[in-house]
C-alpha cells in the first residue's frame, strides 16, 4: 500500500530527526567534539567563523531531508511544490538567516559564559529565548520572504482591540500565530482569500481567546523555563561548557537530546490546550459548526490525515487529529486549560539553546515558511 502524505512526512522526519540525534550522541560518547574544535576560536571573530562552520556542515547533512520534505513528497503526492531552483534559493536565504541567528546566540554565550560563568551563560539563553517571541514575526519574513500585505478582513472578523498583521506566502501549511505578547495576530492571506468569512471569524476569535485567557503566556513561559534549563543541563556534560567553541559544540549536541526529549514528552500538554481551546467556543451552535468546518479545513491544507491510530498521535503529533478535535468538541464540560501550543514553541526557542532539531520535525523539514512559525491548530 501506497504511504499517504502524511505518512510519507512523518517517517522523512523520524529519519531526519533519528540521524541528528544519534550523530549528537556518537559525537558526545566518543568525545570528538573536543579533538574537532580542539584550539579553535578564543576571540569573537574567531568564534563566529567556527560556529558558522559547525552550522553549515549540519545543513548540509540535513539537505536530504529538506529536499524530501520540501520537494520530492509534495510531488509525488500531488501537493505544491516550489520548482528546485525555486526551493534552493528559499532553502539558501533561510538558512543564511537562521545560521546567522545561530552564530549570534553562539556568540552571546560564549562571551556572557567567559564574563560570568555558567549561571550568566544560561540567563543570555533565556534572554534569547524571550527575544525570539519578540522578533518571530519579522524574523519569519527575513527566514522566507514572507511579505505583509494590506487585506481587509470580514468585519466579523475584524472586531475586537487586537491588531492582526497578514502575511503572504505559498506554502498551505503556514497557520501564523502571535507577534510578540503582545495582541497582535499574524494571520495567513490564503486563510483571508480561502476560508468563508464565518470559518474566518471563528478562527481568529479563538485566537483571541487563547491570548485573554493566557495560554499563550503560559506556553512562553514554560517554553523559555524549558529551554534555559535544559541548556543549563547541557553544559554540565562531560566536555561540555560555555566557555570555549568546543565546550559550547558540545552544550549544543547535549540541548539537541533535550529537544528530542522534548518532542516525546511536550505533545501531550499541548494536544490539551487544543483542545480546551476548542471546547471554548463550544457554547453556541452556530460557532461549534463553523469551527468544525475550518478544523476539516485546515487538515486538508496541511497533511490532510483526519484520523489517526492513537499510538501515532501520542507520540508524534501535538496537535489532535480531526476526529479527537470533533469529539471533544462536541462531548460534555470543559479541558483544565493548558500551554497553547508548547511543543512548537519549544521547539522554535531552541534555537536559543543551539539545537540542531528545530527544523527537522516532519512538519516543517523542507519548508521554509514553517521555520519560525511551525504548524498550530487554528
Amino acid at each position: 500500500m501506497k504511504a499517504t502524505y502524511a505518512r510519507a512526512r512523518l517517517w522523512t522526519g523520524i529519519l531526519g530527526v533519528g540521524t541528528v540525534v544519534l550523530l549528537a550522541g556518537g559525537l558526545l560518547a566518543s568525545g570528538a567534539v573536543e579533538r574537532l574544535f580542539e584550539g579553535r576560536g578564543g576571540t569573537l571573530l574567531e568564534d563566529a567563523r567556527w560556529l558558522a562552520v559547525a552550522f553549515a556542515a549540519t545543513a548540509v547533512l540535513m539537505l536530504p531531508f529538506d529536499l524530501a520534505g520540501g520537494v520530492v513528497l509534495p510531488r509525488r503526492h500531488g501537493r505544491p511544490a516550489p520548482a528546485l531552483s525555486g526551493f534552493l534559493a528559499a532553502w539558501l536565504r533561510g538558512i543564511g538567516v537562521l545560521g546567522a541567528v545561530w552564530v549570534v546566540v553562539g556568540a552571546v554565550v560564549l562571551t556572557t559564559g567567559r564574563s560570568g560563568g555558567r549561571p550568566a551563560a544560561v540567563a543570555a539563553v533565556a534572554a534569547l529565548a524571550l527575544m525570539l517571541i519578540l522578533i518571530q514575526e519579522p524574523l519569519a519574513r527575513l527566514v522566507a520572504g514572507l511579505r505583509r500585505v494590506a487585506v481587509h478582513l470580514p468585519k466579523a472578523a475584524s472586531r475586537g482591540a487586537m491588531r492582526a498583521v497578514v502575511l503572504r506566502g505559498t506554502d498551505p501549511g503556514f497557520t501564523g500565530g502571535f507577534a510578540g505578547l503582545g495582541g497582535t495576530l499574524v494571520v495567513p492571506e490564503r486563510w483571508v482569500k480561502d476560508f468563508e468569512p464565518r470559518m474566518l471569524t471563528v478562527l481568529l476569535e479563538r485566537r483571541r481567546r487563547i491570548l485573554r485567557s493566557g495560554a499563550w503566556h503560559a506556553s512562553v513561559a514554560l517554553a523559555v523555563l524549558w529551554t534555559s534549563g535544559g541548556f543549563a543541563l547541557a553544559s554540565l556534560l562531560p566536555g561540555a561548557g560555555v566557555t570555549t567553541v568546543a565546550e559550547l559544540f558540545a552544550t549544543a549536541l547535549g540541548f539537541t537530546l533535550w529537544t528530542f526529549l522534548g518532542l516525546l514528552l511536550l505533545p501531550t500538554p499541548s494536544r490539551r490546550a487544543t483542545l480546551a481551546a476548542d471546547r471554548a467556543l463550544a457554547d453556541a451552535p452556530s460557532t461549534r459548526e463553523s469551527l468544525r468546518d475550518a478544523v476539516a479545513r485546515l487538515d486538508r491544507m496541511q497533511d490532510d490525515e483526519p484520523e489517526r491510530a492513537a499510538g501515532v498521535e501520542g507520540v508524534f503529533h501535538p496537535v489532535p487529529s480531526v476526529v479527537n478535535r470533533l469529539r471533544a468538541l462536541d462531548g460534555e464540560g470543559a479541558y483544565p486549560r493548558g500551554a497553547w501550543h508548547l511543543a512548537r514553541v519549544a521547539l522554535y526557542l531552541s534555537w536559543a539553546g543551539l539545537s540542531l532539531l528545530p527544523r527537522a520535525v516532519h512538519c516543517n523539514a523542507g519548508r521554509p515558511e514553517l521555520w519560525a512559525y511551525l504548524p498550530s491548530d487554528g
